[in-house]
Parts: structure tokens; sequence; C-alpha cells
């Protein structure tokens, strides 16, 4: 394993068990469960398209398949839209490798909680598995990691993709709290 990527793991890791536990509340095998966590999964790629630099990029483009997977399921659901959100962030220090490396890694876990989805005893959640499935997301995977098995780059460089590995789990954790506050009632 690369030295890049093995920093990325372990700088990363406190922010990494918080976002999943975070999202880890909800029990994807219900509508109201699956629905929350593409909600907010919704618009934290939402947030990390924005901030790449190339929106023509490959990752940019898988970006925006993962977030018409997510549409289309929540429509299966019968579940609102995800709700717009502005999360704050100086993306003039944003690095994409930093970004991309929490997105795809992400991808990873995907096949435990679509053993959950797929195990509801609602069709429709057992169903709504587009997002979970999106096979680019895998794609996207490779294309990082073979980046890091490579990655010869400068320290203080290395430094930016971790401090933007960080950013990318606290958009993920402002997501999941405009989605809760958005579905608490008044």
């Amino acid at each position: 394993m690369s030295t890049l990527r093995l920093r990325l793991r372990e700088e990363t890791r406190d922010a990494h068990e918080s976002v999943d536990a975070l999202f880890g509340q909800h029990d994807l095998s219900t509508r109201e469960g699956l629905a929350t966590t593409l909600q907010a999964h919704s618009i934290a790629l939402r947030r990390t398209l924005a901030a790449l630099p190339d929106p023509a990029s490959p990752h940019a483009h898988t970006l925006v398949t993962m977030i018409t997977a997510i549409e289309q399921d929540l429509a299966a659901l019968d579940a609102r839209p995800s709700v717009a959100c502005q999360i704050d962030a100086d993306d003039t220090r944003i690095h994409p490798l930093g970004l991309i490396y929490v997105i795809a890694g992400s991808r990873l876990g995907a096949r435990i909680l679509l053993a959950e989805i797929r195990a509801s005893t609602d069709p429709v959640v057992a169903a709504a598995t587009r997002y979970f499935t999106c096979p680019q997301s895998e794609d996207m995977w490779k294309s990082v990691s073979n980046t890091l098995k490579v990655w010869t780059g400068r320290a203080d460089e290395e430094k930016e993709i971790i401090a933007s590995a960080r950013t990318a789990f606290t958009w993920f954790e402002a997501a999941h709290r405009t989605v809760q506050k958005a579905s608490t009632p008044v």
C-alpha cells in the first residue's frame, strides 16, 4: 500500500468513523432510513462536484451519474428529492484527490449496505439500488487506487490531500444534519 494511501486511511480514521456512526443510525431496509441516507449523500456529492476544478473530468461525470442514480432511487421510494444545502468551504485549498478518495472509498462499503437494502421486506426498498450498484463508482475507486499506487507528490501536497479528505467527511456530516433538520417536525 502506498504511503499516501496509508496516511489517508490513518489520518482520516476518526472522521470516517464519525460519519459511519451518523449514517449507521439508519435502517436501510426501510423507506425512511434509505431515503435519509440517499438525500444526505446527494447533498454531499453535489458539494463535492461543485468543488472539483474540472467539471468535465471523468470524476465529475461519475459524480453526476451517482447523483442521478440517487434521485432515481428517491423517486422510486416516493421520497422527496434532496434538499438544497450550502456547505461552506474554502475551495481554494481543496485538492480533488482527497475529495475523490473519500467518495470512491465509500463505495467499497456500499456492498455491505446493498445487502441490507436487498434484504428489505419492502420490495420498493429492495429495488432502490441504483446508487449503491453504480458501476462507474467502481471505476472511480480503481482510478484513485492507481493514482495512489504511483504517487510521488510533494509533502505539502499530501497534507492538502489529507485535509481535503477530512473536508469531504465534514460535508457528509453537514449533509446528514441538513436532512435530519429538514425531516424534524416543527
